[in-house]
């Protein structure tokens, strides 16, 4: 999964497969659009305005995938590299990127540390 996070606009983008693709809005909430391939409309990603106001209308994201966006976006606020995060975590660097960009699922050992050093993360939205 790709990540980007603008902090300046609180926007990110979510992709899962890079490809020609086109942006439709979200009928109920048009801060929110589904990225579709050209080829055959798959869903490819979303983006999404207002991060944290538009939070709670991520269910269509899995928890993981959740909680790698949300780390991004604290990473980023904060001014931090990834190396920087993964040395708080004790971790090395690979392992941490994974995390980040949702390919690995972490343990619960790593989901509290990570609540340790963000803990204006809420658990339960990202849960939900």
């Amino acid at each position: 999964m790709y990540i980007y996070y603008d902090k300046d606009l609180d926007y990110v983008e979510i992709f899962f497969k890079k490809e020609e693709n086109y942006l439709i809005p979200f009928e109920d909430n048009d801060q929110i659009g589904e990225f579709r391939a050209n080829k055959n409309d798959a869903i490819i990603g979303y983006s999404i305005e207002n991060l944290i106001d538009n939070f709670d209308s991520l269910s269509f994201l899995t928890p993981y995938q959740k909680l790698s966006i949300i780390i991004k976006k604290y990473r980023i606020q904060r001014g931090k590299t990834q190396q920087e995060i993964a040395d708080e975590l004790g971790m090395k660097l690979l392992p941490y990127q994974r995390l980040e960009s949702g390919e690995n699922n972490p343990t619960l050992k790593t989901i509290l540390k990570v609540k340790e050093i963000f803990p204006e993360i809420d658990l339960n939205k990202i849960a939900s």
